[in-house]
């Protein structure tokens, strides 16, 4: 938009993150120490009405947050006002909001749920102890990483214990995730963040918010009347989560956990419960390839107006752009997919990221290849990865260990190339099930490859058979064929 700012204080302003009724998130970056930022702003307009409740509300964000250093959280480095607008200079964090995760996945295995409200509980209980509660506890002011990381956000109605911000008697916050108490207008604390902590564990696990409905019947229902137990939600719940849930949620808030230590404590032994063994604060591989995605499709949503929020991905219309050519287009889901994987046991669930966004940017296969090395630190890694590309016969990869057929199994055509391929389709779909022992999925895109060069079985399974760098490998994908090396 043209009357986005060029600059801010010292940030350079790169691209928009994301927009809201209250202002808007822009991708920043710091010349001076070169780091990128996210700078999250106050409309204008806010501030010529003179709204001095919400500046201030704006500047508690800045201390509650900036007292706070916990790798769980989302990190404040600067507050400034700057031709009438006020901005805060964040931590950029590339992910989602745990809200945004939620549209794209209603479910979450409870194994998962557990990680995360571990980790989250972790980082709350930090803030607690240095005296701040959030008091706007919801899925939508947790960030979830591609990593798999949760990060709190947005502590824009904090209490300090030093504060006098909100007083008794007002009501700040979202109805459907706050405490019966602080919807009454009454005095808060901790436990009140633990009771909306118990609202996000109950919406990861059954997919749905306790609490729904029009403002009148939605506050009596938080401040009366109980929602099904998750296991009435879904039975393959245990039992034991009910009870941790109907403690986070009970509306007397001495009847609730003391701190959100012994709230975390309450979930790892439910865990142990319902799965005989103790849990982790590590996500599964399944979720953070479903994060990924879920960002991913927050970065494609970003052409629509997102609401208000913290740090998010930058818009896809700020990444280069799919070409009619770009390899995307024309290599195998699967072929991608065994790509990821290879890359991911360098650098982690951010290899799916990376290695969508260079096919999509990229129609050369050797640019493909650049781009997912210059990811990988030493050469060594790059060494490995690349041995394992040859491996799958991705590209015009020569590999060292590819073995020539014999030659009565190829037969080159008068112009030099190889004769039509004469196989038939069960030949290939057998050949395919054979080598996906051995190569995984990526095993069709291989065969299919070979298979329109190959004149007859021998000479498709000897080219397969390239692909196979470990000898006793090899020898038995051949001996299975009938085509055996001697």
């Amino acid at each position: 938009m043209s009357s986005d700012p060029q600059k801010l204080g010292k940030y350079e302003i790169q691209g928009v993150l994301g927009r809201g009724g209250m202002g808007t998130v822009y991708k920043g970056y710091d010349p001076l120490i070169q780091r990128t930022v996210a700078l999250k702003t106050v409309h204008s307009r806010l501030l010529e009405n003179d709204d001095h409740n919400m500046l201030e509300r704006f500047r508690n964000e800045a201390r509650a947050a900036g007292r706070l250093n916990h790798p769980g959280i989302v990190a404040i480095y600067d507050y400034g006002e700057e031709d009438g607008i006020a901005f805060i200079a964040m931590e950029y964090v590339d992910g989602c909001t745990l809200g945004d995760f939620l549209k794209a996945h209603k479910r979450v295995p409870v194994a998962d749920v557990v990680a995360m409200m571990l980790q989250f509980l972790e980082a709350l209980h930090y803030a607690h102890e240095q005296g701040i509660v959030h008091r706007d506890i919801k899925a939508a002011n947790i960030l979830i990483t591609a990593a798999g990381k949760l990060k709190i956000m947005d502590f824009g109605i904090a209490r300090l214990d030093s504060s006098s911000l909100t007083l008794v008697g007002s009501v700040v916050g979202t109805p459907g995730s706050m405490a019966p108490e602080q919807l009454m207008g009454l005095a808060v604390d901790r436990r009140a963040d633990l009771f909306s902590a118990g609202v996000v564990l109950y919406e990861l696990l059954c997919g749905v918010r306790p609490f729904t409905g029009p403002s009148e019947s939605l506050v009596y229902k938080v401040c009366y009347e109980h929602p099904p137990v998750p296991s009435a939600v879904d039975s393959s719940i245990h039992p034991a989560m009910d009870i941790v849930i109907h403690k986070a949620l009970a509306k007397q808030a001495d009847e609730r956990f003391a701190t959100a230590d012994i709230f975390k404590q309450a979930l790892v032994d439910a865990h142990a419960k319902a799965f005989s063994a103790q849990p982790t604060a590590t996500l599964s591989d399944a979720t953070v390839i479903l994060t990924s995605a879920a960002i991913q499709e927050r970065m494609a949503a970003l052409g629509k107006p997102p609401g208000a929020g913290g740090p998010r991905t930058v818009s896809a219309t700020n990444a280069p752009p799919p070409t009619s050519a770009s390899l995307i287009t024309s290599m195998h889901a699967d072929t991608l997919l065994t790509v990821e994987r290879l890359l991911a046991q360098h650098i982690g669930p951010l290899a799916k990221v990376i290695v969508k966004k260079a096919a999509t940017s990229t129609a050369s296969i050797d640019d493909f290849y650049a781009i997912l090395t210059s990811k990988l630190d030493t050469e060594a890694a790059r060494r490995d990865f690349m041995a394992a590309m040859r491996k799958l016969g991705v590209g015009a990869l020569p590999s060292s260990n590819t073995q020539t057929p014999p030659k009565s199994a190829t037969k080159l055509a008068s112009g030099g190339t190889m004769l039509a391929n004469t196989l038939g389709p069960e030949v290939i779909s057998l050949a395919a099930t054979r080598l996906a022992k051995y190569l995984g999925p990526i095993a069709p895109v291989v065969t299919r490859k070979a298979a329109a060069q190959a004149v007859d079985a021998r000479a498709l399974y000897w080219a397969l058979a390239g692909n196979l760098t470990n000898p006793d490998d090899r020898r038995a994908f051949l001996n299975e064929a009938g085509f055996p090396e001697y």
